[in-house]
Order: structure tokens, then sequence, then C-alpha cells
């Protein structure tokens, strides 16, 4: 997903051009981890606070009124039980096409659909002691992180609001996952029985931006 997030911002800054903005997005998640919670909740562990706060970037650039973009984000928060840590991250990139409307000099809005995708990752950590670095190296099996990826596309409407080369974006809107995803582990073994989440949610984030233009 790191991947995923690093190319939409590469796109995100080529599609700037002469006039366009990128910068910061701060953003304010809440995505469904209910199936994934009733799994922690049978293995006596808390639950997943499905409200998240994610740092990112995008970009947005174009004529007139076509605006091309993308934009990514990430979170992270760690659960702690009797006998396990478990580290859940967040995160999603998307290539964004939108229409802006101008209303007067650069403030406008501007619906747009984000076409990417968004993941989960957990990784597990028993409570372990400490140990030799010899022990570690016969036997390294101390923690294991499992992912699951899935296709989203996200319809939103952004407010910008230009002062000189600063701009500020609010924006909200909703991830919808249409298409169930896949588990895995990270040493590329098949994971049976793994949940059926579906990470869809209403989102809302502030971004500081860039740039500038005509």
């Amino acid at each position: 997903m790191k991947k995923a997030i690093f190319l939409v911002l590469i796109l995100a800054v080529a599609a700037l051009g002469a006039k366009g903005y990128g910068g910061f997005v701060l953003s304010y998640m809440m995505p469904d981890f209910d199936a994934l919670n009733s799994e922690f909740s049978a293995h006596r562990l808390p639950q997943i606070d499905e409200q998240i706060i994610t740092y990112g970037g995008g970009g947005w650039g174009g004529g007139d009124h076509l605006m091309f973009g993308g934009w990514g984000f990430g979170g992270t928060q760690k659960i702690e039980g009797d006998s396990i840590t478990v580290r859940i991250s967040y995160g999603g990139g998307f290539f964004e096409p939108g229409y802006f409307i101008n209303i007067w000099r650069g403030f406008g809005i501007m619906p747009t659909l984000g076409i990417g995708g968004t993941g989960v990752s957990l990784k597990l950590r028993p409570l372990l002691a400490d140990v030799e670095f010899g022990e570690l190296l016969e036997n390294p099996a101390r923690t294991s992180e499992i992912s699951y990826g899935s296709f989203a596309l996200a319809p939103s409407l952004s407010i910008f609001i230009p002062i000189e080369f600063v701009a500020f974006q609010i924006k909200g809107g909703y991830i919808w996952t249409p298409i169930k995803g896949e588990w895995g582990i990270d040493d590329g073994s098949e994971l049976r029985f793994g949940p059926e989440i579906n990470p869809s949610g209403i989102f809302a984030s502030v971004g500081l931006l860039f740039g500038g233009g005509d």
C-alpha cells in the first residue's frame, strides 16, 4: 500500500503542469471494521477504533475546468491484549479526475471521483522475552504481518480557498469498496478463513496546498 500511495503522489505532481496545487492532506476516516472487530472480540482483544486520523498528500492540475491529480493517505493505531500487541495500518491511494467550478478568482468547488484502492495491514507480535542474537538467527518467528487490499472508488466534493501561492482545501466524500478484497501473509502463504471486511466509509479532510495559476 505504501508503494501505491507513492505512485499516486508522483502522478499528482506530474499532473500539476503550469496550473495546479500540491501539498499535505490531513484526513478523518470512518472505515467499517465491524467484521474485523468481531474477530478481535472472539479472541478477547480490544476493539479497533473506526475513527482514524490519517496523514498524506496530493495534488491537482489542469485547465480552466477539467482537473487531474491524486492523493494518498495512511494512519496507524495499536491494540494491546493480554498476550499480543497488534499494530493496525490503514491507507489508500487514488487517481482523481475532477471538474473545477470557479466561483470567484480561484475560489471554487470541485467534484471528483477517486479511482484506486485501500488496504489494511495487521502486524501481530506476541509478548516475548528478550532474546540473544544467535537465538534470533536460529528461530526468527517472533512476529507476523497480514494485509488486506481492495479496489475502491471515492466520490468527493472539495472547496478550494486560494491565498496567493497557497490554497486551503476542504473535502468530504465516501470511500466505497464494491469488490471483495483478499487477505495475504507477508511471506506469501495463503491466509485461510479471514474475515470478509468492507472498509467503506465517509471521510473528511483538510489540505495545505502550494502552487497557483491563472
